[in-house]
């Protein structure tokens, strides 16, 4: 028997001597190796997609911070908390027809009279004012353009009576009117606006009644005020009617509020040293602003 031939007879006694494994135990180890491949395949692809998102998710978050999701599941830092934004300014307006916001009656200086109660003043958000609340304010132009209406939030006013009523006696009016705008700004605004308009419209008529304006010398009251005049000529004169008047105007801003104090005086005339007699007006008129 040549070499090779015992060579292969020995091989075959010592696989005689041996027990081979069973077909089932090459399957299971079989099966282990393949799960074993594709737990360690999966954390491969794992490692990769989270190496991937660490360099993009700076990136998305830079460029689009509301676009980056995360899966639902997936464990995430806490949210930063946010400090508030401040609140938004009050914005004009004429909800239902009417002004947005209420303006106090405690705004207002009452009249001294029991017995003749103030007249409430009408004013209608979006429109000109009529009646006695077009006297009220100044109409500084023949337009009778409100200067900063846009920014009114609410307006309030009412014709009082200076001193009270006795018997065979009737005192002489005032218009009060406080107006809030949505800021300050607006406030200062409209006063702004009143310069202007005196500055760039001189008179104008209105049926037989003239009108002009004019800026004047006036006590310093609130944050800021203005003073102003408006004179009246009847033209042609009419019977009972002065022929020439000149009616004294306070505007005060404090904040966003502006106070009106105009003098009515009595039929057709002015009141008779207007300045003197309607100072505790103007201050209470300051103080209630303020008060607010």
């Amino acid at each position: 028997m040549s070499e090779i031939e015992n060579a292969f007879a020995r091989v075959v006694v010592e696989a005689e001597h041996r027990a081979l494994p069973m077909a089932a135990q090459l399957r299971a180890r079989s099966d282990r190796r393949t799960r074993r491949r594709a737990v360690v395949g999966t954390l491969a692809v794992a490692a990769v997609l989270a190496a991937g998102a660490t360099v993009l998710l700076p990136q998305l978050g830079r460029e689009a911070p509301d676009q980056v999701a995360f899966p639902s599941g997936t464990a995430t830092s806490s949210p930063v908390t946010q400090t508030s934004a401040p609140p938004s300014p009050p914005t004009a307006g004429c909800p239902s027809g009417g002004f947005g916001k209420t303006i106090p009656a405690k705004a207002l200086v009452s009249g001294t009279s029991r017995d003749a109660p103030d007249i409430p003043l009408e004013y209608r958000c979006g429109e000109p004012a009529t009646g006695d609340a077009e006297h009220a304010l100044p109409k500084v132009c023949p337009d009778g353009a409100d200067a900063g209406a846009a920014s009114i939030l609410g307006r309030r006013g009412i014709l009082a009576y200076l001193k009270p009523v006795q018997e065979g006696y009737t005192p002489n009016t005032y218009f009060h009117t406080v107006t809030e705008y949505t800021a300050p700004g607006a406030a200062t605004a409209y006063l702004a606006g009143l310069r202007a308009a005196v500055a760039a419209c001189g008179e104008y008529r209105v049926g037989s009644l003239r009108y002009d304006y004019a800026v004047t010398d006036g006590p310093p009251l609130g944050d800021e005020s203005l003073t102003l005049t408006r004179t009246i000529k009847v033209d042609p004169p009419a019977e009972g009617m002065p022929e020439l008047a000149m009616f004294q105007i306070w505007v005060v801003r404090v904040g966003a509020y502006v106070s009106v104090v105009t003098d009515h005086g009595w039929e057709g005339s002015p009141t008779s040293n207007a300045e003197v007699e309607l100072d505790p007006v103007l201050a209470q008129a300051e103080a209630k602003l303020s008060a607010l």
